[in-house]
């Protein structure tokens, strides 16, 4: 009896795990930005300088991710608002020495279909400057969700 207990956790465990995950909702943090609007931070991590398993140190940096309410057509107020998001991480990129850092504007917190990528670099003489890039998460953009078919 005590074998066919353990079986049955074990599988029940083993279901509750590969369950659907549909109930499960990306964390995010409320964060209210300079210009008084709040944005929702998905994620905000130091990123090493790793390439081909070798270091580069001088890559390191700092990359945030955020929710825009901002539609894909307003891109100076994108523009705009990803600036004082920046301010968020620019202290502490400056703190650390890095020359770079990173901050990517998702429609959702789900990390899904297209958003755009804001690389800042910054320059001897201290100034930061920005590159707007536009990527896509693959296997979303018809709706369907990795692992789910």
């Amino acid at each position: 009896m005590p074998l066919r207990a353990v079986s049955v956790s074990i599988l029940l465990i083993f279901c509750v795990a590969c369950g659907d995950a549909s109930g499960f909702r990306q964390p995010t943090l409320e964060q209210r930005l300079v210009s008084g609007t709040v944005i929702q931070v998905i994620s905000c991590r130091l990123v090493w300088g790793i390439e081909h398993g070798e270091r580069h140190a001088k890559q390191d940096s700092f990359a945030l991710e955020y929710v825009t309410s901002l539609s894909p057509s307003a891109r100076d107020e994108l523009d705009r608002e990803v600036l004082d998001v920046f301010e968020l991480i620019r202290p502490v990129s400056e703190q650390w020495g890095f020359s770079t850092a990173s901050v990517a504007a998702f429609p959702s917190p789900e990390r899904s279909g297209k958003y755009d990528v804001f690389t800042f670099s910054r320059s001897t003489d201290g100034r930061w400057s920005v590159s707007r890039t536009a990527a896509n998460v693959f296997n979303t953009e018809s709706g369907h969700k990795p692992g789910h078919s």
